[in-house]
């Protein structure tokens, strides 16, 4: 009978130790779960910095509509109000990449700043003349005085829109006005025949009477694009995979909806008048790719022309594949 007593004791010291070391592991296995989750739900910041125009419209609406938590992304876009102050941003590691543009990335490559482009984007660049210059059409711009910015994506649409048009670069004067603010108050005050100028400041221009003779969007011109450090590149590659699907999640809403039920957001994005509520048009976006060897080589052509960056310079060296 002791026997037997001791053989019970030892069975429920056994019984008492499984059920104790299989409670352990069941709630190390949660545990781990747990971690595991959290990991799983930890948000990748994605850095973007922009200046005010239509190209960050779908930016905006990743976030406005909650596609940036589908995609587990935490999507910081900060607006700047001049480019080297945005580009400056770029080079002190603050930003994992821009909205920028051809020209702007081949003199980021010449100055040994590794920047890809990744994406293309719809900025648009409008031609308007001054509400007193009687002109209403391209064929009556030559020898007309046009406000740009130097070396500079403005600079090289203004060529490729006269080249659209059968025109020379050396066919109009151009004149150096860097702040694209000065651009539209020498317009108002007849200073200027004519200004090649980016949303808002093209829609200021036509309320207060210019004219508008197009734009490179129209003239199948796209030089605009969004673009990261390759650091960047390397260390958060799946989540800025992430950001160009959901990128195009956005740009499908855009395409699909009247711009009635989204036009605040447009206005607050872009920058332009309140009042203008309800008064805008409805712009297509393109699905986002790399742009064309084609196009990107022309433009290096055109910085190696004005000493922007060196021949050598490639198409492979400029772009950045993240859907490989």
């Amino acid at each position: 009978m002791k026997r037997n007593s001791k053989i019970l004791i030892v069975l429920l010291i056994a019984i008492m130790l499984f059920t104790g070391c299989s409670k352990y592991f069941v709630n190390d296995k949660n545990k781990n779960n747990s971690k595991n989750d959290d990991v799983k739900n930890v948000k990748t910041v994605i850095r973007i910095g922009m200046m005010s125009s239509t190209d960050v419209i779908p930016y905006v609406l990743i976030n406005e509509k909650g596609i940036a938590d589908k995609y587990n992304i935490d999507l910081q876009l900060e607006v700047f109000t001049s480019a080297k102050d945005r580009d400056a941003a770029l080079q002190a590691g603050e930003l994992d990449g821009v909205l920028t543009d051809y020209i702007g990335v081949c003199m980021y490559q010449n100055a040994g700043f590794d920047v890809r482009i990744t994406g293309i984007t719809d900025g648009d660049y409008i031609l308007v003349s001054g509400k007193n210059t009687g002109i209403e059409s391209m064929d009556t711009i030559k020898g007309k005085s046009i406000a740009i910015s130097e070396n500079t994506l403005i600079d090289y649409t203004l060529d490729l829109i006269l080249e659209k048009n059968n025109m020379k670069t050396d066919e109009v004067v151009k004149e150096i006005v860097p702040r694209i603010p000065d651009r539209l108050e020498l317009l108002r005050n007849d200073k200027i025949d004519l200004g090649l100028l980016p949303e808002p400041f093209a829609t200021l221009a036509i309320k207060d009477g210019a004219k508008s003779l197009g734009s490179a969007n129209k003239f199948g011109l796209y030089p605009a694009v969004s673009a990261f450090t390759k650091k960047s590149l390397d260390e958060k590659s799946e989540a800025i995979k992430n950001l160009y699907n959901a990128y195009n999640e956005a740009v499908e809403y855009i395409n699909k909806t009247d711009i009635n039920e989204y036009d605040e957001i447009v206005i607050k994005a872009v920058g332009y008048p309140e009042e203008m509520i309800g008064k805008l048009d409805n712009k297509e976006f393109r699905i986002s790719s790399l742009p064309s060897k084609e196009d990107v080589e022309k433009a290096i052509k055109w910085a190696v022309g004005r000493g922007l960056c060196k021949d050598s310079l490639t198409y492979e060296q400029m772009v950045f594949d993240v859907s490989k």
